[in-house]
């Protein structure tokens, strides 16, 4: 059996990491795995596997856009698979494209986010979905919210679809624990510099917690295009010693190993595949309640959830855990780690997969 992943690049994301996980388990359980890439963005490029052929087509060149177009056509004839399996927007359009001209091959698609006030040439995500839905075999979404939009506009069929979320090897994430070492308390947040992360609310509410005496330091992990405004913003509340931009890292597991706590700002999510990873790690958790993070921690009690956007809230949930004793965090995050191991392992994830290309 064979399945060709399509995805638009390979950033650093919880798309992009989750294929490649995805990618390994398949190979394990004795799949043919090969991916095309639509974009340069390729900084997860090395952690591809060996065994993996890695087609790049760079489609945001839009002048060369038929000539590209045939590329994956060539590409499909020249692999066979069984199964097209795309994840986001673009390469799930484009898969229904592949379908249109190879009606044999299973197409599966998954929607990896809540579509808000976006628009693609005048038309809603939704609708073009709506229009293509009949080349595509199966829809899933990571996030029940997602899914439920999605069926709501008639975007996808009912039937054909299903909640499934992102995965990973839990077992990897059990690093050396350095963190009781900590003089002070040290947050983590992961992710991209963009406004629906809200990193300017979860910077406001650092100064609210210095106001109030608090000794701690927060590293924000990833780049974006806020970098600039959210450096001003760390400036002019002098928090230069306690709030770091740290760019982007290579090895989280190894890193997550480092903090006490992790948290989310966002103003929406689908299920970010940075909360399992900290989770995984064993990492008490203090978030918004967005997306499928709500379900999880609430579950786990592993964390405290606060409403998006409430700046007051975010620092008083810090100034909560920051409280706590070193039992009782290592009691929230043992919670947040057998939750994940429970219920999103891809040694277990895998199998869903697998019977979704095989019916």
């Amino acid at each position: 059996m064979k399945v060709l992943f399509i995805i638009n690049g390979l950033g650093y994301g919880g798309a992009e990491t989750h294929l490649l996980r995805l990618s390994t388990a398949l190979l394990l359980k004795g799949w043919d795995v090969s991916l095309i890439t639509l974009t340069n963005d390729l900084s997860l490029e090395k952690k591809i596997d060996s065994r993996i052929t890695h087609y790049k087509l760079y489609l945001n060149n839009k002048l060369k856009i038929i000539n590209n177009l045939r590329a994956l056509l060539k590409i499909v004839k020249l692999e066979q698979p069984t199964v097209i399996h795309a994840h986001l927007f673009q390469a799930n359009i484009l898969s229904r494209f592949i379908k249109f001209f190879n009606s044999s091959i299973k197409v599966v698609n998954t929607t990896h986010c809540v579509y808000d006030n976006e628009n693609i040439m005048g038309l809603s995500p939704y609708v073009i979905y709506k229009l293509t839905k009949k080349w595509v075999n199966f829809h899933t979404a990571v996030s029940k919210e997602s899914l439920e939009l999605l069926r709501k506009r008639k975007s996808i069929n009912h039937k054909r679809s299903l909640f499934l979320p992102n995965g990973l090897f839990a077992d990897e994430y059990k690093y050396e624990n350095g963190r009781s070492n900590n003089s002070i308390f040290k947050w983590i947040s992961i992710g991209r510099l963009i406004p629906v992360k809200n990193y300017k609310s979860l910077i406001i509410a650092c100064n609210n917690l210095l106001r109030k005496s608090h000794k701690f330091q927060l590293d924000i992990v990833g780049e974006g295009f806020e970098k600039n405004i959210l450096e001003e913003l760390i400036k002019k509340y002098k928090l230069e010693k306690q709030v770091k931009l740290i760019g982007t890292k290579g090895n989280v597991p190894k890193l997550l190993a480092k903090y006490n706590a992790f948290i989310i700002s966002s103003d929406s999510e689908g299920l970010p595949m940075v909360l399992l990873e900290a989770m995984s790690s064993s990492l008490p958790v203090v978030s918004t309640n967005v997306g499928e993070i709500g379900n999880i921690l609430s579950t786990s009690k592993g964390g405290l959830m606060v409403a998006p956007k409430d700046t007051n809230a975010l620092g008083v949930a810090m100034s909560e855990i920051m409280k706590l004793n070193c039992n009782e965090l290592k009691e929230l995050g043992k919670n947040n780690f057998k939750y994940v191991k429970d219920n999103f392992d891809m040694n277990t994830i895998v199998n869903n997969w697998v019977e979704i290309y095989n019916n």
